[in-house]
């Protein structure tokens, strides 16, 4: 089988700068006045340097912005599908001698399924988070149940 060519899913549709709440259940969430909290030296690529005129510490908007020209400089968005959710990722029949991957993939209640050479699992620190509860004694709130400090006034 032919595999296809690079290609990025990404389960979240490509993001605007936060001017509202966006709380998705159980999942971490960048609330709207979030600021990072390492320096733009530090959290750029390091053969791609933040613009000059950015802030030392990136309102999400302007991290955003970053990304955008870094993806537009090096022609990335044909590459990513957004607002794709990956439903299985196997081994081809013949992969002893291929190497290849399926991977099965639903976008717009539309399942397909391609080939690929290799395969990356990149979910990041925004993903639903892992918590094992059940062995945990004490009362547990994760971050994301909750934006901004109201909830502790």
């Amino acid at each position: 089988t032919q595999p296809k060519e690079k290609t990025i899913l990404s389960k979240r549709r490509c993001q605007k700068a936060k001017t509202k709440e966006n709380v998705e259940d159980g999942r971490a969430s960048i609330y709207q006045s979030v600021v990072t909290n390492t320096s733009k030296e530090m959290s750029c690529f390091s053969d791609f340097p933040m613009p000059e005129d950015f802030p030392n510490f990136l309102h999400n908007s302007k991290l955003l912005e970053y990304f955008r020209i870094f993806a537009k400089k090096f022609d990335l968005l044909k590459y990513i599908q957004f607002q794709t959710t990956v439903l299985s990722v196997r081994k081809c029949p013949d992969f002893s001698s291929s190497g290849q991957w399926k991977v099965v993939t639903q976008s717009n209640g539309k399942e397909q399924s391609a080939v690929f050479d290799a395969v990356m699992v990149c979910s990041g620190h925004h993903i639903l988070p892992h918590i094992p509860l059940k062995s945990f004694p004490g009362f547990y709130q994760h971050q994301a149940w909750h934006l901004g400090l109201e909830p502790y006034l």
